[in-house]
């Protein structure tokens, strides 16, 4: 099939990379994806060579840019698309009203305010709990599936596995925002410094409160043991996670966060907040210590558990590996991208064929 894979409004983060990683897998399978995207976003895309995937850029005003709908529905006839897959309520709004009749426009839902998804077809929804705010929105009436972020799977063989003797080690990643809740693992590291646990902690990412982060880890006397690297490219990832022992994931809110994504894969114990959305990706116990959000001193017992129970650590790092395997890995969730859009399309040519009897 024709796959036309659009989003605009938002080029930036966690969204983008899963709006390239969806042109890949879908590539990957066979189908050819063509990525419509803003003209000011050009740069930000791969070289994909010959590898199934052409861009083209079309610039859109907004939610009612008539023009740019005129223009989207002229690409989708000379492309022969079959099927739409948008990231953002910005293209859902161009491109349903482009599509031609049978060719159905899917909603990939990367946030829970999906008010303006809802004139989509179809909705792919990266989390349960998200599904389940789409369902009650729609009663039902339209098709909604579970389809997380994908991550890639590295092999065992890149894998360390750090010596009991070595420092304990804690790290975290994200953007330096208020909701990431990073200032209470600093909060946890400071009750443990005043415990006298020795560790080391690295808290990657840049944002608004790096500097203020930074702050208060010196006014609690632990700068010298936490590092603020900034951002981590994919070419340092292997050499970041494979340096801890624990991760920690410590949103007040979130969708899903790919920090959970990535530490399962690279067999982590992961400490996760019991929050909605996220909290559907771990079972406290099994994948992960989970503990509730903005509790500095919860955090804490959850970290100096795992510094004392090295093989604790090593059943949850060993549970979140496979749980990557099973459910997150760019294999698993290209081949449910295939399935689901083939789905959709197949649901939308019985419509059209009903409605024409």
């Amino acid at each position: 099939m024709h796959i036309l894979n659009a989003v605009y409004g938002d080029s930036t983060g966690g969204r983008w990379g899963a709006t390239l990683k969806t042109a890949e897998l879908l590539a990957g399978r066979g189908h050819r994806v063509t990525l419509l995207i803003a003209p000011e976003d050009a740069d930000k895309v791969p070289d994909y060579g010959q590898a199934n995937i052409d861009v083209v850029t079309l610039r859109n005003s907004g939610h009612y840019d008539l023009l740019a709908s005129f223009r989207a529905r002229r690409l989708i006839r000379a492309r022969g698309v079959d099927a739409i897959v948008a990231h953002s309520g910005r293209a859902i709004y161009m491109l349903k009203r482009a599509a031609p009749s049978g060719v159905p426009v899917i909603a990939f839902n990367h946030s829970h305010n999906i008010k303006r998804t809802l004139k989509a077809d179809a909705f792919f929804c990266i989390t349960p709990y998200m599904k389940r705010i789409v369902d009650a929105a729609t009663g039902g009436q339209k098709p909604a599936f579970v389809i997380s972020n994908a991550v890639q799977v590295p092999p065992l063989d890149v894998l360390e596995v750090r010596s009991n003797d070595a420092a304990f080690s804690v790290g975290a990643i994200g953007r330096m925002v208020p909701n990431k809740g990073f200032q209470h693992l600093v909060a946890a590291l400071g009750l443990l410094a005043r415990e006298g646990m020795q560790f080391r902690a690295t808290i990657a990412g840049d944002g608004e409160l790096r500097t203020t982060l930074m702050a208060q880890a010196e006014a609690l006397g632990i700068r010298d043991r936490i590092d603020f690297p900034g951002w981590i490219g994919p070419e340092d990832k292997a050499s970041f996670f494979n340096g801890f022992d624990v991760v920690c994931f410590t949103s007040e809110w979130d969708v899903q966060g790919i920090t959970i994504l990535e530490s399962f894969p690279w067999r982590k114990a992961l400490i996760g907040t019991d929050v909605d959305g996220p909290s559907s990706c771990y079972e406290d116990g099994d994948t992960a210590l989970v503990v509730p959000p903005m509790d500095p001193a919860a955090l804490a017992r959850a970290l100096r558990r795992l510094h004392d129970d090295p093989s604790l650590r090593g059943r949850l790092a060993a549970k979140g590996r496979e749980q990557a395997e099973r459910s997150y890995s760019d294999e698993v969730i290209a081949s449910l991208l295939d399935r689901h859009v083939c789905d959709v399309v197949a649901r939308s040519h019985g419509a059209r064929a009903r409605a024409r009897a």
